[in-house]
Order: C-alpha cells, then structure tokens, then sequence
C-alpha cells in the first residue's frame, strides 16, 4: 500500500494583510486607552508627591511655629566672597541661600541626606557638591517631559528685576533639579529693583505701583498659619513647574544665578534672576504696570515664573495651605488666580476652579 501524505494549508498574501491589518486596527484603539492610563497615574504620583510635601510643610511649622521660607540669607548687610562667588548680588541674595526643599528634608524620610549637608556652609559650597545634585523623586512629577537629572545653573548680568542670561558658572555650580515650586503671591520678590529688594517683608513701589509680597514664601519669609488670614483652603502653597519651561531647584539659590528659557522655548518669558529658581507668582507684578499680566498654569506666554506641567489639561496640580491638592486649569478665570495666590488680602475667588 501507498502511505499518503497530508499536506497542511498555508496563509495566502491577502490573509495575512487582512491579519496584519486587524492587529494594526486593535493597537490603534488600544494605544489612546494606555496612554490616558498612564497620564491618569502620573497625575495620581503628581498629587501623591504634593500632598507628602504639604504634611512636610505643617510638620516643620510645628517643630518652629512657622513655614519654612523660600529660601535663606543672613541679616547682616556686609558684602564678600565665598566660594568664588560674590554676594550680596543686585536682589540682595547672599549667603547660605538654602532652600525650602532643602529644609524639609528629615520631614520627608530623607534625614541622612539632610545631616550629610553642611548647612553652615554656603549651599553651592565644595563639601556640599557631592549631595546637592541628588535626585530626589518626591520632587519630581513622572509626566514631566523637562530634563531631571540635575543642571549647572546660570549666572545673570544686569539689574536684577532685569537680568540677562550670561550662560553658566565657571566653574560650573551643579544642582538637583525640582518640578515643584512655592507661592511667592502676586508681585515676584525676584522681579523688584535692588533698592528695594533687601527685606522683602518692606511694602515698596516699583514703577509707580505698590509693590507687597502677599504670598506665604519668599526670601526669609516666616510665614504662621494665623499669617494667612485668607484661609489656608484659598491660598496656593506650591505648584508645579516642569524644567522644560526653566529649571528649578530644592537645594536653594546662589547669588547671581537665574532662571533663563530653556532651548527651545516653550514661550515668549524672559530670563529671571535668583529668586525664582524656588518659587512662582500669579501677577499682574508691580513691575508690569500699567499692563495688566496675569499669568494661570501652563499660560501659553510661558513666564519662567509661572506655574506649568506637561499633564493633559492644560493645568497643573497646586497644593493648597489645608493639604488638598487640585488640578487648575490654564483658562481658570485670571481674578480668581490671582485671589488664589495672595494669602491675606481678603480677595475671594470668583467662580469655580
């Protein structure tokens, strides 16, 4: 007998186009479905961060009865060098120049890190180098699309309410880099001209218009929670800032230093000088008047003092002084953002946000 063989049918070309095409067609449907999954966790890790650096915030005013400030500098008006750098510069910046995130590091699980700085010492100090440039992801939001692996910040030249960006340090000043940023209010305290930017508790006119910083964080701020008449719910502690706008830091700032666009721009904003490396304001600022800027999370003109994040939206997540964290939007109306970031003018904010 003759043993038969069974032949197995293959795919003809057009089947298998036909398959290609349908696996082509699921993945089409699937990709948008994952990548909103995705966005809606980032979010999620966003807030998480924010509301772990809000109980940080009211764990350091119980320790010192306050907020800690934006960032720090010694009273003492006597101008010199340190570490290559010269202070005090046209804001009035100068040593050690610590900042919030530094300050509230043991409050946040990060204690040996905080004892390995030496905090007598300026912040861009040698012995301070190797730790300054840690990434700290609680500082970090995951849909930021900015660099995060730290930068070498840039040097300013010119008055300081305008400065020019001169490129980096030389030698070069490396810090970590930070996503979130505090409230400074309505005027920028960084924006002001340098007679009357050395205590910035001092009501000043800049331009011709009254120039108070009403926000709860600024340079040596010591911002109480009785401070914030308010209230803690209507009042804007920190927000987001993603480095592909500027880049910010948790360390502190370094006289000089400023906060220039990066390349290529995400908007038309100018360079600022070393204050805004750790905060942000709502406007209008003094120094616009008699325009009237005011400028909501991720407003297209992309101020380097602005709020901004690459969540969809547009908007970003803000920590609020009560520990709730929400999501603004960029078209929030102006007069309810601006009453948002002061925290006692008796302003109250307009519709909803």
């Amino acid at each position: 007998m003759k043993a038969t063989r069974s032949l197995r049918p293959g795919f003809t070309l057009i089947e298998l186009l036909v398959v290609i095409a349908i696996i082509g067609t699921l993945m089409g449907l699937l990709l948008p479905a994952v990548q909103k999954v995705r966005a809606a966790a980032a979010r999620l890790q966003c807030q998480n961060n924010l509301k772990q650096i809000g109980l940080a915030l009211h764990q350091y005013e119980g320790t010192y009865g306050r907020f800690p400030p934006a960032y720090t500098r010694t009273s003492d008006k006597q101008s010199g060098t340190s570490y290559g750098i010269s202070y005090f510069d046209d804001g009035w910046n100068g040593l050690p120049g610590w900042g919030w995130g530094t300050l509230i590091l043991p409050y946040i699980e990060l204690d040996n890190l905080y004892r390995s700085l030496r905090l007598d010492l300026p912040c861009w100090a040698t012995e301070n180098a190797p730790f300054v440039k840690t990434r700290l992801p609680i500082f970090l939001c995951p849909a930021g699309v900015g660099p995060g692996d730290g930068f070498a910040l840039h040097r300013y030249t010119g008055p300081s309410d305008d400065p020019q960006d001169a490129g980096e340090f030389s030698p070069a000043i490396f810090f970590a880099h930070a996503h979130y940023v505090l409230n400074a209010g309505q005027n920028g305290p960084w924006n002001r001209p340098a007679v009357s930017s050395y205590d910035y508790t001092t009501p000043a006119y800049v331009h011709g218009a009254p120039d108070s910083i009403n926000g709860p964080f600024y340079r040596n701020s010591r911002t109480r929670v009785a401070d914030v008449t308010d209230g803690l719910s209507n009042t804007i502690f920190v927000g987001e800032c993603d480095s592909v706008l500027t880049n910010k830091t948790w360390v502190g700032v370094v006289p000089w230093s400023c906060t220039p666009p990066q390349t290529p721009r995400v908007g038309i904003g100018d360079t600022n000088s070393a204050g805004c490396l750790v905060g942000a304001h709502s406007g209008p600022d003094a120094t616009d008047h008699p325009n009237i800027i005011i400028h909501a999370p991720n407003n297209p003109f992309g101020h380097t003092d602005q709020m901004w994040s690459s969540h969809p939206g547009p908007g970003c997540n803000v920590l609020f002084g009560d520990g709730s964290v929400r999501f603004i939007g960029a078209f929030i109306n102006p007069n309810t953002w601006w009453a948002l970031s002061t925290m006692n003018l008796g302003d109250v904010p307009q519709g909803d946000y």
